[in-house]
């Protein structure tokens, strides 16, 4: 008579509990501490993003040093050069998502920065976007997204060649 019981509450259990799961919750951004009072203070905020991307895919680059071909150090202000930091195709999986959130990470911060300072973003010194309207490129997640897997950068290509999508669009929406 236990044993049905018993059986019973198990099974009930695992349902409830799989049934009860819950899906990663939006962390609510903090829109103050990424405004600016100004250009200067935009620029140099988009400087130490780039420095910190810098220093981060450097180690990146010493722990998974197996996964690259090259420990060239990567050019942050010139991001149409990232194909030639490619993860080999043959690395690891978790070799992949390190990189893909090291990557992600950095443009989330460039689109949040960007975004809730877009009265000056036209006003940034960026690499390559003399033909850019910086406004509308960090205007919405999709802008942005557009903007830095096909003009920007070779992020798209590097996710070809690694054969490792990285989900940019889903880190934007977090």
């Amino acid at each position: 008579m236990k044993k049905p019981f018993i059986l019973t509450t198990l099974i009930a259990s695992v349902f409830f509990i799989g049934c009860t799961v819950e899906k990663d919750k939006k962390v609510p951004v903090d829109i103050s501490t990424y405004q600016v009072h100004d250009i200067q203070q935009l620029q140099q905020r988009f400087n130490q993003l780039n420095i910190q991307l810098a220093q981060n895919f450097k180690q990146f680059k010493r722990t998974e040093y197996i996964a690259f071909a090259n420990q060239y150090p990567l050019d942050t202000n010139n991001l149409r050069t990232l194909n030639l930091h490619l993860v080999a195709s043959t690395s690891l999986k978790p070799t992949k998502v390190a990189y893909c959130h090291l990557m992600n990470d950095y443009f989330t911060e460039m689109y949040r920065l960007g975004h809730y300072n877009l009265k000056l973003v036209n006003g940034l010194k960026l690499p390559n976007t003399a033909q850019e309207n910086l406004e509308k490129d960090f205007s919405s997640e999709d802008q942005f997204y557009d903007f830095i897997l096909n003009r920007y950068t070779t992020y798209r290509q590097v996710q070809e060649v690694m054969g490792y999508g990285c989900n940019l669009k889903a880190a934007l929406k977090n």
